[in-house]
């Protein structure tokens, strides 16, 4: 069943990189609820699919890379936690810093079982860092790490749901000083 979870997940690289935008279908759910970076939302795969469209194939290229996928499953739920690294190519050859963007990223990922396999249906996307987004950052790496912020508030899924599993507070993260 990991298996079957974390091979979903890391089709979502294949997909994106290769612009297989049909295969978003075995990988997200019809009604998908996607934030990427508290900028972007949807809350359908369509929209999703043709705004995600739009956005990559306007750049030259780009890789995506995730780490192994670490995994809670209940039932015909499952939570996953997915680290993951992007180059994103705006020209063909990068001139100039923000011709290419570069970061680190992490997947807070809800799926659902469905009579065809497992499928995303909420995915929680943030930045660790990036570079070269835009051009007033200039060239160095910006810092955006949320994630123990989030984790301490109870905001991350996958964390939740294996607190719940180990009988643990959900909002257990303290803060060390």
């Amino acid at each position: 069943m990991h298996e079957e979870i974390a091979s979903v997940i890391n089709l979502y690289s294949i997909a994106l990189d290769s612009r297989s935008w049909d295969l978003f279908d075995l990988i997200f759910t019809e009604d998908v609820v996607c934030d990427y970076c508290h900028v972007l939302k949807w809350n359908d795969l369509a929209s999703f699919r043709a705004e995600f469209t739009e956005m990559h194939e306007a750049t030259a290229g780009h890789q995506h890379f995730l780490g192994p996928p670490q995994i809670v499953v209940k039932g015909d739920r499952a939570w996953a936690l997915t680290y993951g690294r992007f180059n994103l190519f705006r020209v063909a050859r990068a001139e100039k810093v923000d011709d290419m963007s570069q970061g680190g990223a992490w997947y807070d990922d809800e799926l659902r079982r469905t009579p065809a396999g497992w499928r995303i249906c909420k995915r929680t996307a943030r930045n660790f860092w990036w570079q070269g987004t835009m051009p007033q950052d200039g060239p160095h790496p910006v810092i955006v790490d949320s994630f123990p912020q989030l984790a301490r508030e109870g905001k991350i899924g996958f964390l939740n749901a294996l607190r719940e599993q180990a009988g643990r507070p959900v909002a257990a993260a303290e803060s060390v000083k």
